[in-house]
């Protein structure tokens, strides 16, 4: 899967499914998850697992690609950001996305998974 160039949200740290590895320090506590997404084709990103005692989703959206052609893929850009508590000590967790259409279920899902690293104070 390739991740697409999109507008890059400003203060964040964007990162797609080539980097499965995050570290997140107490300065940039916001990062943004950019996937390839065909949504004419049934096929969206669900958020599936995440620590809510760590992270929280901030926004999800969808951007189309540049010269929309038939059929075209965009990105789906989700955001999250570590809560307070992620930097107390240093932690890992993570972030499980599924690429499925939603009356099929999980079975044959693509996933991805993000490792999100804190550092502690």
């Amino acid at each position: 899967m390739t991740v697409l160039a999109a507008e890059q949200p400003v203060n964040n740290q964007v990162y797609g499914d080539d980097k499965t590895n995050i570290a997140i320090t107490p300065a940039q506590p916001t990062f943004t998850l950019k996937l390839k997404s065909n949504p004419t084709t049934g096929y969206s990103w669900f958020l599936r697992e995440y620590d809510a005692g760590i992270i929280a989703p901030v926004k999800h959206q969808y951007i189309a690609p540049e010269k929309p052609m038939p059929g075209a893929p965009g990105v789906e850009c989700w955001t999250f950001k570590v809560k307070p508590a992620g930097f107390v000590v240093p932690q890992q967790t993570v972030i499980r996305l599924i690429y499925a259409r939603p009356w099929q279920g999980n079975d044959g899902a693509t996933q991805v998974v993000f490792r999100v690293s804190t550092q502690g104070k």
